[in-house]
């Protein structure tokens, strides 16, 4: 059976990259690796990516993956610009709810499945925004299946 090697390089603290392999490791065996710097206030590459975005997950059936339990729900958009803004709207045009993203760190953006005024969203299928300031828009839409509320009083 062949000796397993290990190596470990630390970039920062933190950060580690490990490499596995099961050939046998000599002094002749060399390895290289090189990165390019991330991009960065590229506007004609933000604007090429907009047709990436994504919700997920889409369909929802009363739960996702991302919920910590059954009464924070969660939807989430993928793939947004550093800053910008989903607009979610019924079929009818309707306005439901407006979310801000300014966060160039993430991608990522959820949405809690709340209307602007805090009541949970019906049933039915949703279609959605995506606009970013120099860069431009995109639309899409999601389908929600929402649990049946039972109310205890009324």
């Amino acid at each position: 059976m062949p000796a397993v090697a290990l190596a470990q390089l630390a970039r920062d603290d933190g950060d580690l990259l490990r490499f596995i392999w099961s050939n046998p490791a000599t002094t002749n065996d060399q390895f290289t690796f090189s990165t390019t710097s991330a991009t960065k206030d590229d506007k004609t590459l933000a604007k090429s990516q907009l047709d990436r975005v994504r919700v997920v997950p889409n369909p929802y059936y009363s739960r996702s993956a991302y919920e910590a339990n059954q009464f924070k729900r969660v939807v989430r958009f993928m793939n947004l610009p550093a800053q910008c803004k989903v607009r979610i709207f019924t079929l009818a045009g309707q306005l439901v709810r407006t979310l801000s993203k300014d966060d160039p760190s993430s991608s990522l953006l959820n949405w809690d499945l709340l209307t602007d005024n805090g009541l949970p969203v019906a049933s039915g299928i949703y279609l959605f925004q995506v606009a970013a300031d120099g860069i431009g828009a995109t639309t899409g839409r999601m389908v929600v299946f929402m649990e049946q509320e039972r109310l205890n009083n009324f």
